[in-house]
């Protein structure tokens, strides 16, 4: 990033718990990710997701659990989109990472998860790197 936007200024903004659009990326990042490999990391015994937890503690169906998550993504969105409304000169610099941490989440977890499964994301990184449009 730079010595000019890596400050202590920026650290502390990035690590201060009111900050809503750290913790909003966040929540978009870890619910998104549960809801596309739920059922995937179920089989490897690996930790609860939040679709599993949901479901059990709200004695609620998948179905509605995740209907409940894409809720709290939405919200989620909405807080970073409040936090951009007010930027300061730092503050862009560092908003800017974390939108677009938060957009590319989305892209990566649109359907299936595409982290594990990186060949899911060949045609977004061709139309972005090899697919050019003239001009």
């Amino acid at each position: 990033m730079g010595a000019e936007i890596a400050t202590r200024e920026a650290f502390e903004w990035v690590i201060n718990e009111s900050n809503k659009m750290v913790r909003a990326g966040s929540i978009i990042f870890r619910l998104q990710n549960d809801i596309v490999s739920h059922k995937f990391e179920r089989n490897r015994k690996h930790a609860a997701s939040a679709v599993e937890c949901y479901v059990k503690e709200h004695m609620a169906s998948e179905d509605e659990a995740v209907e409940f998550l894409w809720t709290e993504i939405s919200k989620a969105w909405k807080d970073i989109a409040e936090a951009c409304q007010k930027p300061t000169p730092l503050l862009v610099a560092l908003t800017d990472r974390v939108l677009n941490f938060a957009r590319s989440i989305s892209v990566i977890y649109e359907k299936e998860d595409g982290y594990t499964n990186s060949y899911l994301l060949k045609a977004h990184l061709s139309s972005l790197f090899v697919d050019l449009i003239p001009l």
